[in-house]
C-alpha cells in the first residue's frame, strides 16, 4: 500500500468517526488543479449542481476577491470546503490533506448541513427564489449574517458565506420588514452621492473655499483694542507688534494672552477657528461636504422564530410573501365569526426608475415616508405591512366604499413624497363575510 493509500485510509477512518460514513460527494469551485484529481479523487466523488454535499473551493490566484464567492459557486445549502486555506471565514471549513485537524472539521461541517436541509420543509430545500434561499442557508449553515468591513469593495462591507453585499442587503432588508430576520446595528457610514461608493476619505476643508490646503496656527488677543488674530499677522521680526493699532506687545498675561489656535487656508488666506468637514470619494473623486454625503447604516441580521416556523414548515400554510404580521391578521379573522376584512396591495411602479436615477436609499425612504403617511392616516382603521416588493393594508370592516377611499387615501399621501413611486392599488383578498 502506498504512502498516499494510507492517508486516505487514515483520513476516512477520522470522517466516520465523525460521523461522515460515506464517500462525500462534491463539485469544484472554480475547478480542480491536476495535481490534486487523483488524490481527491480516492476521497471525493463528482457531482453535478446543488446535487452534491459540498464544494470544494481551490482558487490559486492568490489576488481574487473573496466577497463574492457564492454569488459564482451558487450552492448555498452546501458547505464550501476551502483547499488552499486562504478564504478563511469565507468558506466552511478549511480542508488540508496534511492537517489531520482539519480533516474532523470538515466531515462535522458536511454532516452537519446535511442534517439541517433533511429539517427544512421539502419546497425549501431546492427553492430558486433568493429570499427563501437566504432563509434557508442561514438555518443550514448556523450562521447569522454577519457584516464585516471589506474595503475591496465600493460597500465597504461583506458577508462572508454568503452573497456580496450588493445582492443580499436588499433582500435581508426586505426580509426584517417581514418579521423574518432580526437586524443588529454594526456600523455607520458615509456614501457618496455620484457613484453610491462608501469608499470615502474624510479631511478638513476650509469654510471659505473647501480647499484641504490648512495651516494650524495660534491666536493672540490684544486687550487693549480687543484684536484676536492669528500670530503670524502680529510678528514683525522678533516682536510682537498689533496689526489693528500698531502697539507692541511686551507682556504675556498684562496685554495680550493665547486663547487657542486658528486655521488658515494657503489658497484663499481665510482665517476659521474650526475647519470643515468634507468627503472625497476614492472611486470617482467627487468632493462633497460633510452634511451632503449621505449616511448608511450597515447590520447584521439573524433568523427570528418565525424564519425558523417557516422553513420548518411549521408556520401557518398562507401566502408565502405576506408579512409575518399580515399573517397572523389574517389568521385570526379567519378564526372570527361574521367579520369581512379586505386587503389592498400597493405596488410601486416608478421604483426601477428611482432607483435608476437616485439610487436605492431615495427608494427605500420614499416607501417608508408613504408607509408612515399611511399609518399615520389609517390609525383606528387599518394597519399598514410592508414587505419584499409591496405594502400590503389590511381594513377590518371592508365595505362597499373602502376600495375609493383607499384610492383616495393613497394618492394624498403620495403627494407628500419628493420623489413620487408611481404606488397602485389592488384589492388583492376578502377576508370573511359580510356581517348580517
Amino acid at each position: 500500500m502506498t504512502a498516499w493509500a494510507q492517508l486516505v485510509d487514515q483520513i476516512f477512518t477520522v470522517w466516520r468517526e465523525a460521523g461522515l460514513v460515506w464517500k462525500p460527494r462534491v463539485r469544484w469551485f472554480p475547478r480542480i488543479p491536476p495535481h490534486l484529481d487523483i488524490v481527491f479523487g480516492w476521497l471525493f466523488d463528482p457531482a453535478d449542481g446543488d446535487d452534491a454535499d459540498a464544494i470544494l473551493f481551490c482558487d490559486e490566484r492568490s489576488w481574487s476577491p473573496l466577497h463574492d464567492i457564492r454569488d459564482h459557486a451558487g450552492g448555498l445549502q452546501l458547505p464550501m470546503i476551502d483547499i488552499r486555506g486562504r478564504a478563511g471565514e469565507f468558506a466552511d471549513a478549511a480542508f488540508d490533506i496534511m492537517q489531520p485537524p482539519t480533516w474532523s472539521e470538515t466531515a462535522r461541517r458536511i454532516v452537519g448541513f446535511r442534517r439541517q436541509r433533511e429539517k427544512l420543509a421539502p419546497q425549501y430545500r431546492q427553492t430558486g427564489e433568493p429570499d427563501l434561499q437566504l432563509l434557508a442557508h442561514m438555518y443550514v449553515s448556523g450562521r447569522p449574517l454577519r457584516g464585516m468591513r471589506y474595503p475591496l469593495t465600493p460597500e465597504a462591507v461583506c458577508y462572508p458565506g454568503f452573497f456580496s453585499a450588493a445582492r443580499v442587503v436588499p433582500i435581508a432588508e426586505e426580509l426584517a420588514l417581514r418579521g423574518l430576520l432580526r437586524k443588529t446595528f454594526l456600523d455607520r457610514l458615509h456614501e457618496c452621492r455620484i457613484c453610491r461608493s462608501r469608499r470615502l476619505s474624510a479631511r478638513e476643508e476650509c469654510p471659505s473655499c473647501r480647499s484641504a490646503d490648512l495651516r494650524e496656527t495660534g491666536l493672540i488677543h490684544h486687550y487693549q483694542c480687543a484684536a484676536l488674530l492669528p500670530e503670524e499677522q502680529f510678528r514683525r521680526g522678533a516682536a510682537l507688534v498689533c496689526p489693528k493699532c500698531s502697539r507692541q506687545l511686551r507682556n504675556y498675561g498684562k496685554d495680550y494672552d493665547r486663547p487657542g489656535h486658528a486655521y488658515v487656508c494657503n489658497t484663499c488666506d481665510a482665517t476659521s477657528s474650526e475647519p470643515e468637514v468634507g468627503f472625497v470619494c476614492l472611486d470617482c473623486s467627487a468632493r462633497m461636504d460633510g452634511d451632503a454625503a449621505e449616511r448608511v447604516d450597515i447590520f447584521s441580521y439573524s433568523l427570528t422564530d418565525a424564519a425558523r416556523a417557516l422553513l420548518e414548515g411549521r408556520g401557518p400554510m398562507l401566502a408565502a410573501r405576506m408579512p409575518v404580521s399580515l399573517q397572523r391578521e389574517v389568521a385570526r379573522i379567519n378564526a372570527t365569526a361574521g367579520m369581512r376584512a379586505g386587503i389592498a396591495e400597493i405596488r410601486f411602479a416608478g421604483k426601477e426608475e428611482l432607483i435608476a436615477t437616485h439610487g436605492p436609499t431615495a427608494f427605500r425612504k420614499s416607501r417608508d415616508l408613504l408607509v408612515e403617511n399611511l399609518r399615520n392616516r389609517l390609525a383606528g382603521v387599518g394597519s399598514v405591512h410592508v414587505a419584499e416588493d409591496a405594502v400590503y393594508i389590511l381594513i377590518e370592516r371592508f365595505e362597499a366604499q373602502a376600495e375609493a377611499w383607499l384610492r383616495s387615501l393613497l394618492l394624498r399621501s403620495e403627494n407628500l413624497l419628493r420623489h413620487k413611486l408611481d404606488a397602485r392599488l389592488t384589492i388583492a383578498k376578502i377576508l370573511g363575510t359580510a356581517q348580517p
